[in-house]
């Protein structure tokens, strides 16, 4: 029989065995080198989404009104004010003053034509945003005329502060009025720690930052910069502990309540991957810093129910689930849901909504910000009264602003820019792309 021929259905049983023993070794070799790139390792996801937040920040639109409102604040009085930019925001002082509710007709056709000049103005303002920076002029705080948050306050300082006021905002107002998340990324992105930064704000801003890739869904990035934060929490030394202490918290209580957040929030991470055993390992550890702390709240009665519920203590879970159902700063609606839960973990549930990562986000938010005394009370204790209003005004305007422009016909503000509608029907587009390359510079003749 030639080499190369199949053996004859005589052959004896172990050389047909050892046959089909290599050819299946030989497939499988085959199928493990073609999926060698199928699955990719954590970091390598983390990287993929690194350049996704890069790319989102240079094309996000609602950084424009956010970023041309902090280069006009902060360039004012210097002689320095951009022409597009100072454009924008007289019309940011003209959107300001227009009526919003029970409109007249004639309102109404001022509140479009108001919008349109506004589209047209912004994305004039983009372009002027890619050759001037908002960190070239004179730092918002001294604006204030105060005395610096932090020693060695700098841009990097300034990025993060605002940065965290956002993240209070969008934790806190649950609305989702504007896409917060294009923002916290921006801010977060500049708050560049340099190295006479005091240690505990270079461990806080990798707290942010993965708290802001949480929330934008960038999860295995979010994985990375939290595992590095509490790493770091731990290396702090008592020092940058003892600056962040007061006369009601020790050093070792600062760094549980470090420890406390970080945990949380890479379980909230976890659970999004579907990592829940982790996730609960990560619960557990932040309910014994808040133990340490001699903190009880809604916080830590629903990490108790889900860790039993993870550890398959179902009656305890459930005892945790009323304990939270019967909290005063739960509403009604969700008292019943909490209840109905308790009620199906006693009969072992197998899968409970009131699980989920964005549905328990949304329920603790709202009672721990109730138990707080609401948003603007958080604003006015982080901020003062008149600060507070300052920051949340423009807040306010941007989301009306996204309203109104979604109302401004693509075609009328491609006409108005320019006159440029048969070009735009001829690229067999619908004019917004014609209009961009147009007012962006990038429309060669």
């Amino acid at each position: 029989m030639p080499a190369s021929a199949e053996p004859s259905p005589r052959a004896p049983s172990s050389y047909r065995y050892r046959h089909l023993r290599h050819r299946l070794g030989a497939l499988a070799l085959a199928l493990l080198t073609a999926c060698g790139g199928c699955s990719k390792t954590d970091a390598e996801r983390a990287a993929e989404e690194r350049a996704k937040i890069e790319q989102q920040i240079r094309d996000s639109n609602t950084l424009v009104p956010y970023r041309a409102l902090k280069l006009t604040a902060r360039a004012q009085g210097t002689g320095k004010e951009p022409e597009a930019v100072k454009a924008l925001w007289k019309m940011v002082l003209e959107t300001q003053s227009l009526p919003h509710r029970e409109l007249t007709p004639e309102q109404t056709r001022e509140v479009a034509a108001a919008y349109l000049k506004l589209g047209i103005a912004f994305y004039k303002a983009k372009q002027t945003l890619r050759e001037h920076d908002e960190d070239d002029f004179p730092l918002l705080w001294s604006k204030l005329a105060a005395a610096p948050p932090f020693t060695g306050y700098d841009t990097g300082m300034e990025h993060l502060l605002e940065g965290s006021l956002l993240i209070i905002l969008d934790t806190a107002d649950r609305g989702n009025k504007l896409p917060m998340s294009d923002l916290t990324l921006y801010e977060f992105s500049r708050a560049t720690p340099s190295p006479e930064w005091p240690g505990y704000l270079r461990t806080l801003s990798r707290g942010c930052r993965g708290l802001s890739f949480l929330e934008a869904r960038y999860h295995y990035a979010a994985e990375e910069e939290l595992t590095a934060y509490l790493a770091e929490v731990e290396q702090l030394p008592r020092t940058d502990l003892v600056l962040m202490s007061s006369r009601r918290q020790t050093p070792e209580q600062v760094r549980d309540g470090m420890r406390a957040l970080g945990h949380f929030l890479r379980a909230w991470n976890r659970m999004q991957l579907k990592r829940d055993d982790p996730a609960a390992e990560d619960v557990e550890q932040g309910l014994a810093a808040l133990e340490r702390l001699g903190i009880e709240n809604e916080l830590t009665w629903w990490g108790w129910a889900f860790v039993h519920y993870k550890r398959e203590r179902y009656p305890e879970a459930a005892k945790n689930l009323e304990k939270l159902a019967n909290s005063p700063y739960v509403d009604e609606p969700t008292r019943k849901e909490l209840l109905a839960s308790a009620g199906e973990l006693r009969t072992h549930g197998e899968s409970l909504p009131i699980f989920q990562q964005q549905r328990a986000a949304l329920i603790l938010v709202q009672a721990l910000v109730a138990r707080a005394g609401g948003l603007e009370k958080i604003l006015v204790t982080v901020l003062g009264e008149e600060r507070a209003k300052q920051v949340y005004e423009p807040i306010l305007w941007m989301d009306r602003v996204r309203t109104g422009m979604t109302q401004v016909k693509t075609e009328d503000m491609v006409r108005e820019a320019g006159g440029v509608v048969d070009k735009a029907r001829e690229a067999g587009s619908k004019g917004l792309s014609t209009l961009k390359d147009k007012l962006l510079g990038t429309d060669q003749p």
